[in-house]
């Protein structure tokens, strides 16, 4: 057993110099602190195939969208779907992290799938890009196969055919909610635009062009800015994060980036992180300059990224590579990739309370949730 018995020490002078020298010795180098360390686990996320992801922290729940189409493709093949198609979204409470309601979408006149630019297949209206308004308690889902976004309320129990607006040939991708404005921004790849709808009604009340493939968006409230990224999958040659002026919904810069990048922005310095999924590098864009100030290449495969603004962390949904590379938000260091085992994480958010991530699995019925330690 040890004991400790006081002893006279050197002047106070000395004391500050002291502690200030065993502080420096003590405090680790960034370059050698530990990696941080997460609990992976998986529970029922209520859906077949786990889509896109919104969490509201307020009501403590999460909101999956269930992408379960009757066919996929696959490069150039078309694959049906192995279990029933039930258009839902499920709603899974963070508190008891388990599913507790759905809500059914397949009440909708069906749509066309394209293959290449024609609608061939009909198909209900699945939904895969989801974004809510927690303020105005409303939900929009894309269901890009079938070319039409559904606008309906956050308790509803069902949608019916007045919630859904079609968009032929428009393959819905990605969508954000302006909490202030209460406007809904779709990215809509097969037309080159992204269309705006009003929360309350639901309803198309406007588009802005000029937008290449436009794929997933992200939203900078403060600065009335609009990002939208775009997937120019066959050809791969015009390739760019555009920045839209909300004021105007014009475009104001095309930001030139490796091919298929998505954005993502950091609410504390509004610096842009635009994940290619195509190369695996993630390009950090200052919002000042609007040009790349860094390139991060994680040789991977970053599907979606999540950003905890309280915590400093990026989490990039590695899909392909059923990873997940955490990400230090200030300096840009990788500081630790974390297996999820055999799940394809598709699309991750993280609860800003707690920095509980949540990922849904691509053609998977459970949410994967890394948990700090």
């Amino acid at each position: 057993m040890n004991s400790w018995r006081f002893r006279p020490g050197p002047p106070a002078g000395a004391i500050g110099a002291a502690v200030a020298l065993a502080t420096l010795l003590l405090l680790p180098s960034p370059a050698h602190a530990a990696p941080p360390r997460y609990q992976v686990s998986m529970v029922p996320a209520g859906v077949a195939s786990g889509g896109e992801l919104a969490l509201d922290q307020h009501r403590h729940e999460l909101f999956v969208a269930d992408n379960n189409a009757p066919m996929r493709t696959t490069g150039n093949d078309v694959i049906p779907s192995e279990t029933p198609v039930t258009p839902a979204v499920s709603v899974f409470d963070t508190t008891t992290r388990r599913p507790v309601r759905s809500i059914d979408l397949s009440n909708q006149p069906g749509g066309l799938m394209m293959i290449g630019p024609v609608e061939l297949i009909p198909t209900p209206q699945v939904p895969d890009g989801l974004a809510i308004d927690p303020k105005r308690g409303r939900v929009l889902v894309t269901n890009a196969h079938a070319g039409g976004i559904t606008v309906f309320d956050i308790n509803a129990k069902r949608v019916t055919p007045r919630n859904l607006t079609p968009l032929p040939y428009s393959h819905p991708m990605g969508a954000v909610a302006n909490p202030v404005t209460g406007r809904f921004y779709v990215g809509l790849n097969g037309t080159g635009k992204v269309a705006v709808f009003d929360s309350g009604s639901g309803r198309l009340v406007g588009d802005i062009p000029n937008l290449h493939k436009a794929s997933f968006v992200d939203i900078d409230v403060p600065r009335n800015r609009l990002y939208v990224g775009n997937a120019d999958y066959e050809a791969k040659t015009n390739n760019f994060v555009a920045v839209v002026d909300l004021r105007t919904n014009r475009v104001i810069k095309k930001i030139a980036t490796p091919s298929n990048s998505r954005p993502k922005v950091d609410p504390t310095t509004g610096r842009i992180w635009a994940n290619s999924f195509d190369t695996g590098k993630i390009s950090i864009i200052d919002p000042v300059s609007l040009q790349i100030v860094t390139t991060i290449d994680t040789r991977t495969t970053p599907s979606k990224i999540a950003i905890d603004a309280q915590r400093r962390r990026v989490y990039a949904a590695n899909l392909q590579k059923k990873s997940i590379t955490v990400i230090s938000a200030d300096s840009g260091a990788i500081l630790a990739t974390v297996p999820t085992g055999t799940a394809a994480v598709h699309t991750i958010v993280v609860d800003q309370a707690s920095g509980v991530a949540y990922g849904t699995q691509h053609i998977g019925n459970k949410l994967t949730i890394l948990t700090p330690r």
